[in-house]
């Protein structure tokens, strides 16, 4: 009798669903990253588990949630599509893990705007670029108007690595797309991809990167709560101004001076939330000049400054006030969400025909 029934544990485990195991530790690994608190939020916006199977789980310790987890894949046969939802839905929730990068498409001034097509898009854009390579893997999922693309790349000889996708978030009918994780051996098959999906001609990346996802939409969409706005100096009697309640035990020393710093500030920066971006890096390049002003090297001298916060324009809307600067702030800070840049180029001023920029 025992052979009959070890015969027959034998057939049940070979009729037993088993996924790849590289799959099934990419899935454990994605649910290991998962923050307890939000744990089971995710799962159940990952649609792949029924309620009964959620109620089931273990929460404590996580490893062995994970494995749980990991078995209902195994049951329910889960495949890479599955596994990327779930990657998408961990990284739609917190974007904040990543850096971001804008671009902008253009198209000719003459051309009209087309219709959005979802599936032609998606189709358009796997074409671009499983026709230079096909060892890719390429998955979309929708999060409102938002369209968001995960791109896992391989080589020639390797398979897509999962552990390091790339993602990008686009938006119908705009020219901006937001990319984080991109090579530069990837990049120029990406741009070519959205720049044909989306039926645009051109493609750049722009100077603007955060790991706050939403700051950079609301600054390249111009969804800024008050807009910023240029400094013209007014007399005081000219505003209608209520100055703030202070703290009684305060004394102010020149409490008109104060007035004017707390007017500039609003005038140039606003009342309202600001973008969060965490650095703005500013990259000096200039000639070495004696007293003539005539160049004394060929080289020029170059350096960077970089400002970094966790949230770079409400340190630099506190600078005046705080007493650290004066009033107007540059021009150079202040630009930032005007420009949709946190990366400026400073050299020195060139004939029109040279290639250098000044800001």
């Amino acid at each position: 009798m025992a052979p009959a029934a070890g015969s027959a544990d034998k057939r049940r485990r070979r009729s037993a669903p088993i996924i790849d195991e590289c799959l099934a530790e990419f899935i454990k690994r994605t649910i290991l990253r998962l923050p307890i608190i939000d744990i089971l939020n995710i799962l159940k916006e990952w649609g792949f588990l029924a309620e009964k199977e959620l109620q089931t789980l273990t929460i404590r310790p996580k490893d062995m949630l994970a494995m749980e987890v990991v078995r209902f894949c195994e049951v329910k046969n889960a495949t890479m599509k599955d596994a990327a939802n779930l990657d998408f839905v961990f990284n739609h929730t917190y974007p904040e893990k990543r850096t971001w990068n804008v671009y902008q498409m253009s198209k000719p001034l003459e051309s009209e705007i087309d219709f959005f097509d979802l599936s032609e898009y998606k189709l358009q854009f796997k074409k671009s670029i499983h026709s230079v390579s096909k060892n890719v893997t390429i998955h979309f999922k929708e999060f409102g108007e938002a369209l968001w693309i995960r791109i896992a790349w391989g080589k020639n000889h390797t398979k897509p690595d999962q552990y390091k996708p790339t993602f990008v978030v686009y938006q119908s009918n705009t020219p901006y797309a937001f990319v984080t994780n991109i090579t530069k051996t990837c990049q120029p098959l990406l741009c070519q991809a959205l720049v044909i999906a989306a039926n645009y001609s051109q493609i750049q990346e722009l100077d603007l990167k955060s790991k706050s996802l939403n700051s950079l939409m609301d600054i390249v969409f111009k969804r800024i709560y008050q807009p910023f706005q240029s400094y013209h100096p007014r007399p005081l009697q000219e505003r209608n101004y209520s100055p703030a309640i202070v703290d009684p035990r305060v004394t102010y020393e020149n409490l008109r001076e104060k007035e004017r710093i707390d007017h500039v500030t609003r005038e140039t920066f606003g009342d309202g939330p600001l973008p969060k971006l965490e650095t703005a890096s500013y990259k000096l390049e200039t000639m070495f000049k004696s007293e003539s002003g005539l160049a004394t090297r060929d080289d020029p001298f170059r350096c960077v400054v970089k400002f970094s916060s966790p949230h770079i324009l409400e340190a630099i809307r506190s600078l005046a006030p705080a007493g650290i600067a004066e009033v107007p702030i540059s021009n150079l800070l202040t630009c930032i969400p005007h420009r949709a840049r946190n990366v400026f180029k400073i050299t020195d001023k060139r004939p029109l025909n040279s290639q250098a920029t000044s800001v």
